[in-house]
């Protein structure tokens, strides 16, 4: 639209810039050529505003270069402020072209210092942009020449000033080339990036599918089949003990079955994807896992920021990763007391599963930091939410996770 508004501009400019070309009429006529120079040079610098404001959307300048968005918001305001007061001295016919002539050999150095910074920022696209503003540079910088030229050798010449616009209406035509590359180059790769953006949705829509397949697979369908053998052990022997033994064990395979299918769910809705809702899922399932075991359970959460966003597939991995680990402080090491701490530090998530049994080396408790498939597990599930995970072995076994959250 800008880039429009600046070629609407320029073909103006021309219309006013060579009227006794176009409308024949008689360029010593000073009331008929001022009453078209009235709206020559306001429409020649509303064209660098256009131009100017084209670059700063075009390139995206507030997102890749802001110091330099905020130099052309000040060089638009001055444009604007020019085309006006140009309009105002023409109106009121005060002479100023002394003022005009110095402010337009200004706009040189400038203009070849937009081209540097563009050059040195190395903003995307950029280069169509600053050949065509060279080649506008070189192509004006000929036709003020010509014109000098023209007004010293021809002073009575029909044909003098419209031919002074000749080298920079050459540069402005291909400008307007280079600037058609530069579009069709911009398109292609938006087209490109949306394809791509598209078929990674569908690899995510794909890889979330068969994650979905693998939790049934391993939660649920693992422990159906162990349901299922103990239901048909339990037909097959009439031993009351022996079934009654069966019947338990098939109530907690089923509750942790449910308990599993509910985490499933929970990671699935994405209403659940903030850390006050993890922690407090953490929590709820926490308390109640350690009534009834002697274990003293403490739960901490500091400078959790509300209203963070944090991704299905990260809850459930560390949510995971918290039930491995209170599963073994409960089988494993005889301690009293339990604490899980969760905290959040400069995009950092951090979780904390301690307790004061006999940690990791203990010789009746010989499974090393590293071995085991509990530990195992929590290196994997650490590694796909691309955190880390630390085990310290001291006056009970002390885990600490560390997440990245954007």
């Amino acid at each position: 639209m800008n880039y429009a508004f600046y070629l609407l501009c320029l073909s103006v400019y021309y219309i006013l810039a060579v009227p006794e070309v176009l409308f024949n009429i008689d360029v010593n006529d000073e009331k008929l050529v001022a009453s078209f120079n009235l709206f020559k040079r306001p429409v020649q610098f509303m064209s660098s505003v256009f131009y100017t404001t084209f670059i700063i959307y075009y390139l995206g300048l507030k997102t890749y270069a802001y110091k330099l968005y905020r130099f052309f918001r000040i060089l638009v305001v001055v444009y604007i402020v020019v085309a006006v007061l140009c309009f105002l001295c023409n109106f009121f016919e005060l002479p100023y072209d002394p003022f005009y002539n110095s402010f337009s050999m200004l706009l040189f150095p400038l203009q070849v210092y937009v081209l540097v910074a563009l050059f040195r920022h190395k903003v995307p696209y950029s280069r169509y942009i600053i050949w065509g503003g060279i080649i506008i540079v070189v192509s004006s910088a000929i036709t003020l020449v010509l014109s000098i030229y023209l007004n010293v050798y021809h002073p009575g010449s029909l044909y003098a000033n419209a031919q002074s616009y000749f080298p920079v209406q050459v540069g402005i035509m291909i400008d307007m080339f280079l600037f058609t590359i530069a579009l069709q180059k911009k398109i292609a790769d938006n087209e490109k990036a949306l394809i791509n953006a598209a078929y990674a949705r569908q690899q995510a829509i794909i890889l979330e599918r068969e994650r979905i397949i693998a939790d049934l697979h391993d939660d649920v369908g693992g422990g159906l089949s162990s349901i299922r053998m103990m239901s048909d052990l339990m037909v097959h022997k009439s031993n009351p003990d022996t079934n009654s033994s069966f019947a338990q064990k098939i109530s907690l395979t089923a509750k942790d079955i449910a308990q599993r299918m509910h985490t499933i769910i929970w990671s699935l809705n994405a209403e659940n994807d903030t850390l006050e809702n993890f922690s407090e899922y953490v929590r709820q399932y926490a308390v109640p896992f350690f009534e009834n075991t002697g274990i003293t359970f403490k739960y901490n959460h500091t400078d959790l920021p509300k209203g963070k966003q944090i991704s299905g597939v990260l809850r459930k991995n560390l949510f995971l990763i918290i039930k491995e680990a209170l599963h073994n402080i409960i089988k494993h090491s005889e301690a009293s007391q339990a604490a899980i701490g969760i905290s959040m530090n400069k995009n950092v998530l951090s979780v904390q599963v301690s307790d004061n049994g006999k940690g990791a080396f203990h010789a009746d408790h010989p499974i090393a930091i590293g071995s085991g498939n509990g530990m195992k597990n929590m290196r994997n599930r650490v590694e796909e939410i691309g955190g880390a995970i630390h085990f310290r072995s001291e006056n009970g076994l002390f885990i600490h996770v560390e997440v990245p959250v954007v």
